[in-house]
């Protein structure tokens, strides 16, 4: 029977645990659209600090959730599930179903669910936020929300602070109803963290210095001059570290945004995990999520 309504075959992962491989390898098998749901990817001109699809992949596959903005524009989890709706109903008509793949919870989360429970936002709040520092809001939003912003799962990020306070904390605790089950994948801590060291010497090495030039004379955005990775090349660019320490700051901020990542995933959403480490290959891995999709079947998206 074909589906009258939007559905979606879901995976998260902390960074560098392998799911857009995953989601690259089954998409280029069965022909289903990706839909990136990753706060960064969405920024046109930063590709490699973001680990974007590359060229091929993305002539491979059919992306959505890419290239969405330009780095100097702030853009809210509304304005990416407006940007990625026609997808969904682009699948219906196909009789497809589309591979959603990414480590930003929050965009799963509204996408499984949908904003209409969140109040408006408080313009004069929103003034008197954007004056803050980054220090001023984490202090703010940890005393008014201490349970929504333990959740968080980049709190290094203004614009997601800002959203925190203005909705009370309401971002991360107003969906009562049980969520759709996700597949997840879990990797061993020693393992995800050689990932991220390989992952940031190969951004490095694919040029990211010069892609951080291109951008640091830019009004970027609060998101994007903080962003893991062009933060640190900024600084390498500007003489305030060298190259080494930049890619040792890179890591760490990689490895605690993971452990956010996973703390988001396990308190926000309902995940069946599948544990990277007994796969012994990429298609192996690919095989295990593409049969768990099947047997627990597409899950509903209300956000679109």
């Amino acid at each position: 029977m074909t589906p009258t309504k939007p559905s979606a075959f879901v995976l998260v992962g902390p960074t560098a645990s392998g799911k857009s491989a995953v989601a690259q390898l089954l998409a280029e098998q069965t022909g289903a659209p990706v839909v990136s749901a990753d706060s960064m990817n969405l920024y046109r001109g930063m590709d490699i600090g973001t680990a974007k699809p590359s060229p091929a992949e993305r002539g491979a596959v059919n992306y959505y959730g890419v290239d969405l903005a330009a780095p100097t524009e702030t853009f809210s989890v509304g304005d990416w599930l407006n940007a990625v709706k026609p997808a969904f109903f682009q699948c219906l008509e196909e009789n497809k179903t589309p591979i959603v793949a990414g480590g930003t919870g929050l965009y799963v989360k509204c996408l499984l669910q949908g904003l209409d429970d969140l109040p408006p936002a408080d313009e004069a709040l929103r003034a008197r936020t954007e004056k803050m520092t980054l220090a001023e809001l984490q202090a703010e939003a940890k005393q008014a929300a201490p349970e929504a912003y333990a959740a968080l799962a980049d709190n290094e990020n203004p614009r997601r602070l800002i959203r925190l306070l203005e909705h009370g904390g309401q971002i991360s605790n107003h969906w009562k109803t049980e969520l759709p089950m996700v597949i997840g994948l879990n990797v061993e801590r020693d393992i995800l963290h050689k990932r991220i060291a390989a992952r940031v010497e190969k951004m490095y090495a694919g040029g990211l210095l010069d892609e951080a030039r291109g951008l640091i004379g830019l009004e970027l955005s609060a998101t994007a001059q903080k962003a893991i990775g062009y933060a640190e090349a900024f600084a390498v660019l500007r003489g305030k570290m060298t190259e080494a320490e930049a890619k040792e700051k890179t890591a760490i901020r990689t490895r605690q945004l993971s452990k956010r990542q996973m703390t988001w995933f396990r308190h926000q959403l309902n995940v069946e995990w599948i544990e990277t480490v007994e796969f012994p290959s990429l298609g192996k891995l690919a095989e295990k999520v593409s049969t768990v999709w099947k047997n627990n079947g597409a899950v509903p998206v209300k956000g679109v």
